[in-house]
C-alpha cells in the first residue's frame, strides 16, 4: 500500500487502534484513552512509539537543513567525535525548520509527556545523535546519572522523558537504537547483569520518518553501527519535571527574538529555560 495522509490515517485507526482527530491532513489529537494507553506503555516497557505522529515534510525539511551543519561539525571534530567513532551529538537551533509548532505543540506528545511528568514540565534539550558509516556498537547504558546519591539503587518515577524522532527511515543497516524493555524498573547493575545473562533481550527499533519514540532515559539501551552512507540522524527533545534544573543542558545557541515572539504562551512556558538567551 502506498500511504497517503487519508489511507495512512485509516490504517492507524483500523489496524493499530489509535483514535485521532483530524484537521485537514494534520493529526491534532489522540483520544484520552489512547494517551493513557501510551503512558502505561512507557511506564511498563520504558518506551512507546507513535507511528506517523509528525508530518513527513517537516522532517524532510529538518534533514535537508541539518546536512551542512553535520558536515561542518564532523569535519571540525573528525579526530575527537563526542559520541565515539563516527558518532556525533549536535545541539539544534530553535529556528525554522528545526523549530516547528507541529513538533513542539503536538498534542499527542504533550499529552503523554504531561501525564508522565506532571504539570509545568520544561524543555531543556533539543539535539541530535548521528552515527555515520564507520560508527561502532555502543556500550549498553542509560542516559542519566544518579538522582539520589544517598541511595544509588533507588528506583523512582521518571524525572526526565526523552522524545526521539528520526530524520531518515531507520533500517537494520542504518544503526537502529536497541532497547531492553522494562530495565528502568531495576537498579542499573541488576538490569545490566540481566541483559548479559539473556533475561532482557536488546530489541532494535525500526522507525520511519514521522514516527516518534517517547521513552524513559533510564531504560537500558545502546546505539548500533551505521553501515550505510546515509547519516542516521535522530533528534531528541528532553522534557523534565518542573523542579529539576537542567539549564546546563540547554542548547548553547541563542534563540532569535522573532522566534520567541512567535511562540504561544504554552511554548514559552515549556522553553522558559531559554528565556535568558534571546538575541535580536
Amino acid at each position: 500500500m502506498v500511504f497517503t495522509p487519508v489511507n495512512r490515517l485509516w490504517y492507524l485507526v483500523n489496524n493499530l487502534g489509535i483514535t485521532i482527530y483530524v484537521r485537514g491532513n494534520d493529526i491534532i489529537k489522540m483520544s484520552d484513552r489512547n494517551i493513557d494507553e501510551k503512558v502505561s506503555e512507557v511506564r511498563t516497557e520504558g518506551f512507546c512509539i507513535l507511528q506517523g505522529c509528525l508530518p513527513v515534510e517537516v522532517i524532510d525539511d529538518c534533514n535537508s537543513a541539518f546536512q551542512p551543519v553535520l558536515r561542518d561539525h564532523a569535519k571540525a571534530f573528525a579526530e575527537s567525535p563526542n559520541r565515539g567513532p563516527m558518532r556525533h551529538y549536535i545541539p539544534l537551533r530553535f529556528e525554522p525548520p528545526f523549530y516547528d509548532k507541529r513538533i513542539f505543540e503536538n498534542e499527542a506528545i504533550l499529552g503523554i509527556v504531561g501525564k508522565l511528568l506532571g504539570d509545568n514540565t520544561a524543555i531543556s534539550e533539543y539535539s541530535t545523535d548521528t552515527p555515520l558509516n564507520g560508527s561502532v556498537l555502543q556500550d549498553i547504558h542509560q542516559d542519566l546519572g544518579i538522582l539520589f546519591h544517598e541511595d544509588s539503587d533507588f528506583v523512582h518515577p521518571p524525572e526526565i522523558i526523552a522524545v526521539n524522532f528520526p530524520y531518515v527511515d531507520v533500517t537494520p543497516d542504518r544503526g537502529p537504537f536497541e532497547i531492553a524493555r522494562g530495565t528502568h524498573h531495576l537498579p542499573y547493575s541488576e538490569a545490566l547483569r540481566g541483559i548479559e545473562e539473556g533475561k532482557f533481550p536488546l530489541e532494535p527499533l525500526f522507525m520511519n520518518r514521522g514516527d516518534v519514540m517517547i521513552r524513559n532515559p533510564r531504560c537500558l539501551h545502546r546505539g548500533t553501527p551505521n553501515k550505510t552512507d546515509t547519516p542516521r540522524v535522530m533528534a531528541v527533545i528532553g522534557f523534565n519535571r518542573w523542579w529539576l534544573d537542567r539549564s546546563r543542558m540547554a542548547s548553547p545557541s541563542p534563540m532569535k527574538r522573532e522566534v520567541w515572539n512567535g511562540l504561544s504562551d504554552r511554548e514559552r512556558n515549556l522553553l522558559r529555560v531559554y528565556a535568558g538567551n534571546i538575541v535580536e
